[in-house]
């Protein structure tokens, strides 16, 4: 009777031990399948915030606004993003915001100089500005003479930037890149130097080669702070290290282009170009920009990171507002230049609409 007794304890031990070693494995089987439904969510969660990057920012000069819209939606109703700005955001309302009017220029930054993490660059008539982004808290702020025409706007790395002044039709003033100190604490926020660059239109840091692309009438390229220029932080410096003829009069835009940090878009009143920096000459023939998406009169350029896709908004006939500005941005295959699809504000007047990425830098 002990021993049939014994062999009962024994076998229930035996069973006690297999359900939990199981209930063990089970359990293993289902950690392991939740650690693999997290990485799946994860990568699908990166996966569409790349298929999703970025917002395109415009600039509204219907009403002097900087407005960022989701390219993924049909319908651009509502900006996902706006600033203008006010006393409430730190701006002097006699010296400054009266001086904002047609918005011309907009780009977002990482740039934690300021501890904020990520900054804009913006830039209306007379006014350019730099602000914290997402709140548009004044940083840095300085006003130009009605006669500059500044239409661009840079952030350098460490918390400097530059402009592009373009001049006017019946002034005398820009034709000019200016940089300025930016970064220093006042009251010397403002040491700047002026180099002539006629027709200025716009300004690129290229984080690759570490310099300063400006477009005008001519592509240039410069040094930032380097020996050769004699710059400091304080007091920074540019030197010209090429300058290159377009393939067509009037520079407008100047964009990185995605998937090759060795090439540059381009716009001029002519048409939409590719600049190859290590050759430093304009791809002709075959792939160079063809479609619909070669055309004149292209105010923006910009290609959406990841998806092949080139952004542009041109001189538009139609526009309500002026005689350059456009209700609408366009979007072409990179490869191709064959058109995709436009959004549409009819009510706006946007000058330029690019890729609103604040991993650039």
């Amino acid at each position: 009777m002990k021993t049939l007794n014994a062999k009962i304890i024994f076998f229930l031990c035996c069973s006690i031990l297999f359900l939990a070693c199981k209930k063990e494995n089970k359990q293993q089987e289902a950690n392991k399948l939740a650690a693999a439904n997290k990485q799946l969510n994860a990568n699908a969660t990166a996966a569409t915030a790349l298929a999703s990057c970025c917002w395109i920012g415009t600039t509204n000069q219907a009403n002097a606004t900087m407005e960022a819209y989701d390219p993924v939606l049909t319908s651009w109703a509502t900006p996902k993003w706006s600033f203008k700005p006010t006393t409430a955001l730190g701006f002097n309302a006699t010296t400054e915001i009266p001086l904002w009017g047609y918005v011309n220029d907009l780009k977002v930054r990482n740039n934690n100089h300021w501890g904020s993490g990520q900054v804009i660059t913006a830039q209306a008539e007379r006014l350019s500005v730099i602000a914290k982004y997402p709140g548009g808290q004044r940083i840095w702020a300085t006003g130009f003479p009605a006669d500059a025409g500044v239409h661009g706007m840079e952030i350098l790395p460490d918390g400097n930037c530059v402009v592009a002044a373009a001049g006017t039709n019946s002034g005398t003033g820009g034709n000019y890149i200016r940089i300025y100190s930016s970064s220093q604490a006042a009251p010397n926020q403002y040491v700047n130097t002026i180099y002539p660059l006629k027709a200025a239109h716009q300004v690129l840091w290229d984080p690759v080669n570490n310099c300063l692309w400006a477009i005008g009438d001519s592509l240039k390229k410069y040094a930032y702070n380097t020996a050769a220029s004699g710059g400091t932080v304080s007091n920074p410096k540019l030197s010209k290290i090429a300058s290159y003829s377009l393939l067509s009069p009037w520079g407008h835009d100047i964009a990185p282009y995605d998937g090759d940090t060795d090439r540059l878009l381009i716009t001029t009143n002519g048409g939409v170009y590719i600049f190859r920096k290590s050759t430093g000459a304009f791809i002709v023939g075959a792939g160079a920009i063809t479609g619909a998406a070669q055309r004149t009169f292209v105010n923006s350029v910009s290609t959406l990171p990841g998806q092949n896709t080139m952004v542009q908004t041109y001189k538009d006939p139609g526009c309500p507002i002026n005689g350059w500005c456009s209700t609408h941005v366009d979007f072409y295959n990179l490869t191709t230049g064959a058109f995709l699809y436009s959004r549409t504000v009819s009510s706006a007047g946007f000058y330029r609409g690019k890729s609103f990425d604040p991993n650039y830098l």
